[in-house]
């Protein structure tokens, strides 16, 4: 019976590995969406108020940038900020918890590499009225638009693909 177990289990590694090895094998890719495109307009839509999430869809921005330029793709950005997600490109640290300060920090950090890279970066005037933050508050790399509303509606009706980051 022991022998049936060991044998049990041997099978059952052996199929992981060959399944992990498989997946190891394959590469996806996005071809078929892209084929023909050569330059793309994006919107990013950010609006979160959790920072671990905004840190992850900062990364997340980062890695679809990416895979347009690897694909060819020459991509015009713009990231707007909107609601709560404003809180965390501020020059002064007050408008976070303490425990967020160090997620601020690296928002800030892609803030300033994005704008390295060309990115337009725009906050929202009516969410700073609703947070009480100056406009002069927001980091120098970011534009204050009077109303995010409308900077996305205008970039949409300029044929920008709108991605919700929230």
């Amino acid at each position: 019976m022991r022998n049936g177990y060991i044998t049990l289990l041997t099978l059952i590694a052996l199929c992981c590995a060959s399944v992990a090895a498989v997946s190891a094998q394959t590469a996806y890719d996005n071809r078929e969406a892209l084929e023909g495109i050569k330059n793309a307009q994006v919107y990013f839509d950010v609006n979160l108020k959790d920072d671990d999430l905004l840190v992850l869809r900062m990364e997340l921005l980062d890695r679809t940038t990416r895979h347009l330029q690897e694909a060819d793709v020459d991509a015009t950005v713009i990231i707007g900020f909107r609601g709560a997600a404003s809180r965390f490109i501020t020059k002064d640290d007050h408008y976070v918890l303490d425990e967020q300060v160090a997620n601020k920090i690296k928002i800030q950090n892609w803030i300033k590499q994005f704008a390295k890279q060309g990115f337009r970066i725009e906050q929202c005037a009516l969410a700073a009225e609703i947070l009480d933050i100056p406009p002069d508050d927001f980091l120098p790399e970011v534009s204050v638009v009077g109303n995010g509303y409308v900077s996305l509606i205008g970039y949409q009706a300029q044929g920008y693909a709108v991605v919700p980051m929230d």
